[in-house]
């Protein structure tokens, strides 16, 4: 199957080829990987990769993906090609507000953002710290800032509605 995700508003494209219901070949531009994918728990995965093993948790956000490790949260969009097509090939646009929220339990390190403050696609608005690791979590799209709903040092459960960008 070939998709193409948009990662940090770069286009990629990725074919994936299911080898056994628990390995996959990757290829991405000239390389190739092979990869076993186990999932560990409701949305937690464990890949292991040219004998290196990553851990990731991986929740469905809209239209996007947000895929956690100990090294930070990031935001995606997967489309397969004929689905990407059938949209010629167009960005979506975010619209309405957007919700951020918590990806998983944490306390919170850092607001960047307060009420009113304007804001672009992609700027980091909130600093999360979960398993033990600071994550930066940024706005889906550019906007105004409706409302923030944490402080810093408070604790969240995953899911808890952080900020809210009109």
């Amino acid at each position: 199957m070939r998709y193409v995700a948009t990662l940090e508003g770069t286009e990629h494209e990725v074919d994936l080829e299911e080898l056994t219901p628990e390995s996959f070949a990757i290829s991405l531009g000239q390389d190739r990987f092979e990869a076993d994918l186990r999932r560990v728990g409701p949305t937690s995965f464990s890949v292991l990769l040219e004998n290196r093993s990553f851990d990731f948790d991986v929740v469905r956000d809209g239209e996007e993906i947000v895929v956690t490790s100990r090294h930070g949260s990031t935001r995606l969009s997967v489309v397969d090609s004929a689905r990407r097509l059938t949209r010629g090939g167009q960005r979506r646009e975010h619209k309405g507000p957007a919700q951020i929220k918590a990806q998983m339990p944490g306390r919170i390190v850092n607001v960047l953002v307060k009420a009113g403050d304007e804001v672009k696609e992609g700027q980091g608005v909130v600093i999360v710290e979960a398993m033990k690791m600071e994550n930066e979590v940024k706005t889906p799209k550019a906007g105004k800032v409706a409302e923030v709903k944490v402080v810093a040092g408070q604790t969240v459960e995953k899911g808890a509605l952080m900020i809210v960008i009109e």
